[in-house]
């Protein structure tokens, strides 16, 4: 095997390849520009020594006739093998026609060694080889194999055995030189091959990073517009239709918490192999976000609705078990259709979005995208980043309603209510902005702002002698920040105000819904001295154990009740019996909406404590009320007096 290599190696067999074209063609115009002026040079050199006449008229016409259409024909690309063959055979010919004529003896000598080396560098290893070998064996025929013709020029019989073991010896080192030079180029061959592995391996290694998901091996959000786009060609072509579906889990970011990053990696892995699974071939999966989904779902036959496939196959059941953690997950859905909602990747991806987050916006598991979402989503997109701006600028502003107490009908306080007027849109309702901030994130900067406008507020009006409580709504998502409590005692201080002058109002699903977080938010806010109210009392839930389990000071029996409450004998007995049960555990009762002097009577007989309604007065703002206070208090110290 050692043998059989190295003679590879002499013979250039090693070589990967040869060289190209355009590696050649220098090779043979640069030979041409040397060899034509030492040819004619070294021809003149015998012509003009003594017997050596004839050789060197060979040698320069030959050099004129054979170089000069070798350099021609080395214009071309497809003539360049003929030109390197010409300028090997003229290179060839004259080594032969030297030593028969004996032109060797004298010129001659000093060069006819180089053409091995000529051969290689002009044709490459492999041919360079071959011409070098087919050199040597006739330089030794036409030394030895000739002489004893008549036009042979005799030799020396020493200059003949020095001469043939110089052309061993000089063949032997080109040959050598192929050896090592083949070995270098396939050395290099093979470390190229290998860097260009290894590049290929990482670059895609970096493809799959670029457009696949790590964790569960889907396709990542930007492998899924190629994806998308080849389905919707693909189901143009066939005639079907695609159901693209935004799935969001839910309570993911609590999850991976409880049970850390790895249990969460193996979390997710499941649950996509999960859908995967119930999709079977008809779908394909991409994960677009830590906790989001898209499924493209093939759907061939208009036998099935979209709601069969949503109830049937995407409605998964994503339950396991991990780390001894018994996992449940709930999931949102939005579904976008082709072609009833888009013929474009960007735009079905964009209305299933809107879709799903208009089923969590309205606490739904799932949504069909239509327009009149679109309209809606874009509505309260504008209102959000409207709503941002009006806190940071001084958009927004407080109003303030009465609260009257019936038995005396003395102002003892006043609800705090948020206002808008929008520079361009005009007034926006609460109605329409809170829900926006609740939900947007804003609440938080919201409510901080409300407590320090009314906090400052209500120590303007005890600093001028006006004795009022001011109540603040207080939404259930405000429950579970647990910096609340600070929040609101610095604010305290910070205006001098003892908490028990503020009622904080509460919906019952506030109370009802909450957590640990928000349960010790609570027992904090009144442990502060604020008086705690459930606003809206008796269109929530039924459940009433909130009130023997946390320190409620207040029921605000909802204003729907009062509209009513004159013409119906069943909503006046829901009033008396609300009515009753906070006298029985020792709670005030407030009612709102109050519109007219008979419900004001009504209520006055069942023993409210409290109303609050348009029959004396609607919201105003800060400056008005104080003036309408006052005036109040005078008109009802004439009548007491009177």
């Amino acid at each position: 095997m050692l043998h059989s290599g190295f003679l590879k190696g002499m013979l250039g067999m090693l070589a990967a390849h040869e060289m190209s074209a355009s590696e050649r063609k220098p090779h043979v115009r640069q030979l041409v520009y040397v060899a034509l002026p030492c040819a004619l040079l070294l021809g003149l050199a015998n012509y003009l020594q003594s017997g050596y006449r004839l050789p060197g008229l060979i040698l320069a016409l030959s050099a004129v006739l054979v170089l000069g259409a070798a350099f021609l024909l080395s214009g071309k690309d497809q003539l360049l093998t003929m030109a390197e063959s010409l300028l090997l055979l003229f290179g060839l010919g004259s080594c032969v026609a030297l030593v028969v004529l004996g032109g060797i003896a004298g010129s001659g000598v000093v060069w006819i060694y180089a053409f091995p080396f000529l051969a290689l560098w002009l044709k490459g290893q492999r041919q360079g080889a071959r011409w070098s070998l087919l050199w040597l064996m006739s330089m030794l025929l036409s030394i030895w194999g000739v002489r004893e013709f008549s036009f042979a020029y005799v030799y020396d019989e020493k200059f003949m055995v020095q001469a043939s073991v110089a052309m061993l010896l000089y063949t032997g080192i080109a040959l050598a030189y192929n050896f090592s030079h083949s070995l270098l180029k396939e050395k290099l061959y093979v470390s190229e091959q290998g860097i260009q592995a290894r590049n290929r391996d990482y670059t895609n290694k970096l493809e799959q990073a670029a457009y696949q998901d790590t964790v569960t091996g889907l396709p990542n959000r930007l492998r899924l517009l190629d994806i998308l786009n080849r389905e919707i060609s693909l189901a143009q072509e066939r005639g079907h239709t695609l159901l693209v579906a935004h799935i969001r889990l839910k309570k993911m970011f609590e999850t991976s918490n409880i049970i850390g990053t790895d249990a969460s990696d193996k979390l997710i892995r499941n649950i996509a192999n999960t859908m995967t699974a119930a999709v079977g071939s008809r779908g394909i999966f991409a994960r677009i976000r830590r906790d989001e989904f898209v499924c493209i779902y093939r759907k061939h036959s208009e036998d099935i609705t979209a709601t069969d496939i949503i109830r049937e196959i995407l409605a998964f059941r994503l339950e396991y078990k991990i780390n001894d953690y018994a996992i449940h997950i709930d999931h949102t859905i939005g579904i976008a259709s082709f072609p009833r909602h888009g013929e474009d990747a960007d735009t079905l991806l964009r209305k299933a979005t809107q879709a799903m987050l208009q089923a969590q916006f309205a606490n739904h598991n799932l949504a069909f995208f239509d327009e009149r979402q679109e309209q809606q989503f874009s509505r309260q997109q504008q209102l959000f980043i409207q709503l941002h701006e009006a806190l940071q600028k001084g958009g927004l502003s407080l109003h303030y309603q009465a609260q009257i107490d019936l038995k005396t009908g003395a102002v003892t306080g006043a609800e705090a209510l948020a206002r808008w007027i929008d520079p361009v849109a005009g007034p926006i309702a609460p109605a329409e902005f809170i829900p926006i901030a609740e939900k947007s994130g804003l609440i938080k900067p919201f409510t901080l702002w409300v407590m320090r406008e009314a906090f400052g507020q209500l120590a303007r009006w005890r600093g001028e002698g006006l004795n009022l409580n001011v109540s603040i709504n207080l939404s259930a998502r405000c429950l579970m920040d647990g910096e609340l409590v600070n929040n609101l005692h610095g604010l305290l201080k910070e205006f001098n105000l003892p908490a028990e002058y503020v009622v904080l109002e509460l919906t019952e699903t506030g109370f009802v819904d909450s957590t640990e977080v928000a349960t010790q938010t609570i027992l904090g806010l009144h442990k502060l001295g604020f008086r705690l109210s459930i606003d809206d009392f008796g269109v929530g839930h039924s459940s009433l154990s909130y009130l023997k389990n946390l320190k409620i000071d207040e029921l605000k029996i909802d204003q729907s009740f009062m509209r009513t409450m004159a013409i119906d004998a069943s909503c006046r007995a829901i009033v008396l019996s609300a009515i009753q049960l906070a006298h029985n555990l020792n709670l005030k009762v407030v009612a709102e909406g109050i519109e007219s002097a008979k419900t004001e009577q009504q209520l006055q007989e069942m023993g409210c404590d409290t109303g609050q309604g348009y029959y004396f007065c609607k919201p105003m703002p800060a400056d008005v009320f104080s003036q309408w206070a006052r005036s109040w208090q005078i008109n009802r110290r004439a009548m007491l007096s009177a």
